[in-house]
């Protein structure tokens, strides 16, 4: 999902996120070496009048490098049970809300630790310890600290790279593409969206969403085609499969399930129809229609050419009815 492609020829405001938070604002976390790295390098420039007073000083500075920065991460994610529904599953299939938990939890954790390392070093400095001897101790158990939570950070930066992705949707009417791969799914969606198509992939469960947005009588919509997640019998995917497919249930206004008779996508009749009649079970408003209308003659559906035009203006018909009293 590409930020120059989403927003082109919309407004902010129309393509805000329906959220208490912006997941491609969310900030990219450092490795346990970066961090370091920085804190260390932001108390080496800190001076004194004396070793005590110095030593005090970059000890201080390392507790306000480590708060604002673990605080900066931890307060950027949003409460994600709070979220509405269809962003929470899709993140919580993508990256898994419990991880996202567990690794801000170690970040706090860390911060605890490094204040209270910190605030027992300077104390020592005072009570008249070698500053010297203190400063590499310390400097040694916050090292041990964040090297501890090196793979929550990783983790971290990932699940950011994974969320940025999300695709933003607005409150318009929202039509879903669906049916197995090669069918032409991705030709209706080009043809009913005024705008490319964006990618939005991810990573951790190579799960992918299209995002394009139109107009039909003068209503926007959005038009999301949902390759590698509709492509195969409900009853043959596994429950993360499933959870994703049900994230649907949130949004789609409109389902088109596009079937191709000529069977050149390299699935038969059989099995497109039975994967059709699965999909009526679990969502409403799931309308049938044929696609490369210039490579058969069967007319008991609307159907639709992306070569010749056939069939798009009653498929854009089929699509106002559907959503004409929705939203």
């Amino acid at each position: 999902m590409e930020d120059a492609e989403i927003g082109r020829g919309e407004t902010e405001e129309e393509v805000s996120l329906d959220l208490c938070f912006n997941p491609r604002k969310l900030p990219t976390v450092l490795t346990a070496e970066e961090l370091v790295d920085k804190a260390f390098r932001r108390a080496k420039k800190v001076s004194g009048r004396n070793k005590k007073e110095r030593a005090i000083n970059k000890l201080s500075t390392l507790s306000n490098v480590f708060k604002d920065y673990f605080g900066r991460i931890i307060s950027s994610h949003p409460s994600y049970q709070n979220l509405p529904d269809f962003y929470r599953e899709l993140i919580d299939v993508v990256v898994g809300i419990g991880n996202l938990r567990k690794s801000l939890g170690a970040l706090a954790w860390a911060d605890t630790k490094i204040q209270a390392l910190i605030s027992k070093g300077i104390r020592e400095i005072k009570g008249g310890k070698n500053p010297d001897v203190v400063i590499r101790s310390t400097y040694g158990r916050i090292s041990s600290v964040v090297n501890q939570i090196g793979k929550n950070l990783e983790f971290l930066n990932r699940a950011k790279n994974v969320m940025r992705e999300i695709p933003t949707l607005s409150n318009d009417p929202v039509v879903v593409v669906a049916g197995y791969p090669n069918v032409g799914k991705s030709s209706l969606v080009s043809i009913l969206s005024t705008v490319k198509p964006e990618v939005a992939s991810y990573p951790f469960t190579t799960k992918k969403i299209f995002v394009g947005r139109g107009e039909i009588n003068r209503r926007k919509v959005q038009i999301i085609d949902t390759p590698g997640l509709l492509d195969r019998p409900l009853h043959k995917r596994n429950k993360i499969e499933r959870k994703a497919i049900l994230c649907l249930k949130y949004l789609a206004d409109c389902i088109i399930f596009v079937i191709d008779p000529t069977e050149t996508c390299g699935y038969s009749m059989e099995s497109q129809m039975s994967l059709f009649h699965e999909l009526r079970k679990e969502f409403h408003s799931v309308i049938p229609v044929y696609s490369k209308t210039d490579l058969h003659d069967l007319r008991d559906k609307i159907g639709f050419s992306s070569v010749t035009g056939e069939g798009i203006e009653e498929i854009k018909g089929l699509i106002h009815e559907c959503i004409r009293d929705k939203r």
